[in-house]
């Protein structure tokens, strides 16, 4: 089972409310106590709430035959560009249900933006290069975060109100009721909640096109 409890730390850049709300600490520790960084953790509310945000925009760039950043967290409507930084071509696609599509293969900023409309996990590959792999994590509440190198992410100006916290990482080996807390955000103040995982994250099965030389194309 999950540890409650929390600590502070790093904030993606999230659409402003209109009032100062709730902040919520989140740290993630994996079964032998130490720092889970890059997990995704997402805060949303079981009632609906009231909020206006401008349509965002986000960048998932390819360099040195991998997606950066590996894990792209945005808010349910944002248009992602693709570009390729990369010296040979890509061709990237996605066949999961939140986002089908594929970018014919291409160098530099070839394509228009893709706009994901459904929330969900969307996982992305390269025709090209099958090891290359990367994710984009589409949520419909706008109080997400990653965490950092110490475990910690910040989430700020929560509406008041009473959220289910869920957590997930590209690594990660369990599943169920264990990955989310219910918590409730008084205005203005402050809440936290923390995770431990059960058991170690998984080794990773691609190299994301790192252990290529360019000779190799």
């Amino acid at each position: 089972m999950l540890l409650a409890c929390v600590t502070a730390c790093t904030v993606l850049a999230l659409p402003r409310m209109a009032a100062a709300g709730g902040t919520l600490a989140v740290s993630i520790s994996g079964a032998n106590g130490g720092a889970i960084e890059g997990a995704v953790v997402v805060a949303e509310p079981l009632q609906p709430v009231a909020r206006t945000h401008a349509p965002q925009r986000a960048v998932m760039d390819q360099h040195n035959l991998m997606f950066v950043p590996e894990v792209l967290v945005v808010m349910t409507g944002t248009a992602v560009d693709f570009p390729n930084s990369d010296q040979v071509r890509h061709q990237v696609y996605s066949f999961s249900p939140a986002k089908k599509f594929e970018l014919a293969l291409y160098a530099g900023s070839a394509h228009s933006p893709i706009v994901f409309d459904k929330p969900g996990l969307v996982t992305l590959g390269c025709n090209i290069h099958d090891n290359m792999l990367g994710y984009i994590w589409v949520s419909d509440s706008p109080w997400f975060a990653r965490t950092a190198a110490d475990g910690r992410a910040l989430l700020r100006e929560l509406a008041p109100g009473e959220y289910t916290v869920r957590i997930w990482h590209a690594l990660l080996n369990e599943s169920g009721a264990q990955l989310e807390q219910r918590i409730s955000i008084a205005d203005n103040q402050s809440g936290s909640v923390s995770f431990r995982l059960t058991r170690p994250l998984r080794a990773p099965t691609h190299n994301h096109g790192a252990d290529k030389k360019w000779e190799d194309y």
